[in-house]
């Protein structure tokens, strides 16, 4: 049973119905092109659209409908026989997938080695199945133990682990290696700030044994951290780098995983080995190759003539591919996709500073010596040109901005987006970091498409219309749910046209992530943006109680962040972090969603679920293990091939 958002009437919404059509269409044709960079040399691409929807008068009557709940039917899938033949060669997979294959296949943290959902590298530990099972296992972890005033964790390391190749077994050296290198203040790993936020430099106590100090205790950092359900650090050869050098081992990653690295092609292939000699489990499919097909009409079409095996097709596709016989497989990480309004930047002090720990506002502080910093952040512009934007200190502006950000979540038509480009296989949002699906979710925190009422809002701000309009808006997405060239970018183009309707001129940025990602590191960006941001906060998959926030706060100071800095979350995320009690984590966390309900901050859109398609002729079975975080093309060692 899927909830739904309404109040429009039905012709209101039939034409809302067709002109998303011919939306769907328009983006697509701009934006199919566009790269989701992976990693840090991406050449930057900028592109940008303008939707500009004239004012039309158009007398209606609004009928405010009860809450619906409206049960989507998933079709049951044809038999076997029903799908093609598969052409692919003998013990190997073939899988295709838009922007999966980046411009870098590193052996080097700092430079943005591939995430542990490769199955080439490993870290301390995996979830046990898929969503609902066990999230902790171990695979490089032996032993942990936290201190008892937390002030670091020790980790005994599994014995026998060997490196691909001749490279030798791998060690406690390696692991402490390893994560300086993504934590190093130069290191351009997409999770670098996340763990910067909370661990120094690991320490070597013995051959198998690491120590981690920690500055800002998180209960879940074996499930969240540590864990490739929502962390991605993996562990490579220290030997193979000292020996071969850098260069090599920029282009030769060398780890433990299930798969071997077999060949790299940027932006073109991606050949995995299954490695005979893991400690655990060799990856059950010999060969498997990872293509990058950036055309969905083309992944379909190999799909449906049997020469892919495996392809990442858009929602919209999914039902009538069930019913011609092929199976999907699907991780849990439905990626929440919500406006997060940017630029909100209200903590007075860097927060790592105030406790004694180096920040990049506070370089060169002793440890252990607070000091209260304030940082830089040239996108705090609360001025008329950026409404969204509260002065955080001068109530009178504060309500202004939040009635201008209420007013803006109340313009998005919801239901219909999910209806028209997700063929009604997403559900509600209704903030980030906070599943509906939850049993912990209050349906005081729901409302309803009301553009009538986002006028009013918007006139009561000061932002009445003009000769054109309101005021301006540059709206990006980032590379969730498909990025700009996929479903992601096809719902930033239908919210363009909604705030359009309403008076609010938006551009749609399609810039490369790499040129973009720049902005919410040094906290210059200003511009509302579609994302699921946050890390782990913004996946339906991940449970009530874990501390949420780090990016929306100073913690991640000197990395990634959803571009705002707030008080109240970074508390809410310190006191969840420590709590050993679940029901007291649910307690904090529920008082956060109070706080983003009141305050219209991270409003939601819809959550997006991203399963991947295969062909039962081919496959016999793949149970992907639970996920939140990175790519949803991930478990690819849990594919068991057919006979």
């Amino acid at each position: 049973m899927d909830m739904v958002r309404s109040n429009m009437s039905g012709g209101r919404r039939y034409y809302l119905l067709a002109f998303f059509a011919i939306l769907a269409t328009v983006a697509a044709a701009c934006g199919s092109e566009d790269p989701v960079a992976e990693g840090p040399t991406a050449t930057p691409v900028r592109i940008v659209e303008t939707v500009i929807v004239e004012q039309t008068v158009v007398v209606e009557q609004t009928v405010v409908a009860e809450r619906t709940v409206i049960a989507v039917a998933t079709p049951t899938s044809a038999p076997v026989a029903n799908a093609p033949d598969p052409k692919s060669a003998a013990g190997t997979v073939e899988l295709v997938a838009p922007n999966r294959v980046g411009l870098a296949m590193t052996g080097v943290n700092s430079a943005d080695a591939p995430d542990g959902p490769w199955g080439i590298t490993e870290g301390f530990f995996q979830p046990c199945g898929p969503v609902g099972a066990d999230i902790v296992c171990p695979v490089l972890a032996a032993t942990w133990d936290v201190a008892p005033d937390l002030s670091k964790i020790t980790v005994g390391i599994k014995k026998g682990v060997q490196f691909h190749g001749d490279w030798g077994e791998l060690t406690a050296e390696d692991v402490v290696w390893s994560f300086n290198e993504l934590i190093d203040p130069v290191s351009v790993h997409n999770q670098a700030g996340d763990y910067s936020a909370s661990f120094g430099m690991m320490e070597l106590i013995d051959a198998y044994t690491v120590e981690i100090p920690v500055s800002n205790y998180s209960v879940v950092w074996n499930q969240a951290l540590f864990n490739t359900f929502a962390g991605t650090n993996g562990t490579y050869s220290k030997k193979a780098f000292d020996e071969m050098g850098r260069d090599w081992a920029l282009e030769n990653p060398i780890a433990s995983g299930p798969f071997q690295l077999e060949l790299f092609r940027p932006q073109e292939i991606v050949t995995l080995k299954s490695f005979a000699g893991h400690h655990s489990k060799p990856a059950p499919v010999p060969t498997l190759n990872v293509r990058d097909v950036p055309e969905e009409s083309t992944r379909l079409a190999m799909l449906k003539t049997g020469q892919a095996d495996i392809a990442d097709i858009s929602l919209k596709r999914i039902n009538e591919l069930r019913e011609e016989g092929f199976r999907t497989s699907d991780s849990g990480k439905a990626s929440q996709l919500a406006v997060i309004f940017a630029g909100n930047y209200w903590e007075k002090y860097d927060h790592n500073c105030s406790i004694g720990q180096p920040s990049v506002s506070c370089p060169d502080l002793t440890p252990g010596v607070p000091q209260q910093i304030e940082p830089s952040h040239t996108g705090y512009t609360p001025d008329e040109d950026h409404p969204w934007i509260g002065e955080f200190g001068n109530e009178a502006s504060m309500a202004r901005a939040r009635k201008v950000r209420q007013a803006m979540a109340l313009a998005i038509d919801a239901p219909t987006i999910n209806e028209v480009l997700l063929d009604g296989l997403g559900w509600d949002l209704f903030m980030t970091s906070f599943s509906t699906r939850d049993p912990n979710w209050d349906s005081k925190w729901e409302w309803q498409y009301d553009p009538a009422e986002s006028a009013r809002l918007l006139d009561e701000a000061g932002y009445e219309m003009g000769s054109r309009n309101r005021f301006n808006v540059n709206v990006y997405v980032t590379g969730h749910a498909g990025g700009p060239g996929g479903t992601a970018g096809e719902i930033q183009s239908a919210i363009g046209a909604m705030w359009g309707e309403i008076g609010i001129t938006t551009s749609l940025d399609r810039r490369d992530y790499g040129t973009w990602r720049p902005t919410v590191v040094d906290r210059s960006q200003n511009q509302p943006f579609l994302s699921a941001c946050g890390g782990t906060d913004a996946r339906d998959s991940v449970p009530w109680d874990f501390p949420k926030g780090v990016a929306y706060t100073t913690l991640s100071r000197g990395g990634f962040s959803c571009a705002v800095e707030i008080p109240f979350v970074l508390q809410a995320q310190l006191d969840a972090g420590i709590e050993s009690d679940r029901s007291k984590r649910v307690e904090i966390n529920t008082a956060l969603a109070d706080y983003y309900s009141e305050e219209w901050l991270v409003p939601g859109v819809v959550v997006v679920p991203e399963p991947l398609v295969w062909n039962p002729k081919k496959i016999a079975s793949w149970e992907m293990r639970a996920n939140a975080s990175g790519t949803h093309i991930v478990s690819l060692d849990t594919i068991v091939p057919a006979q």
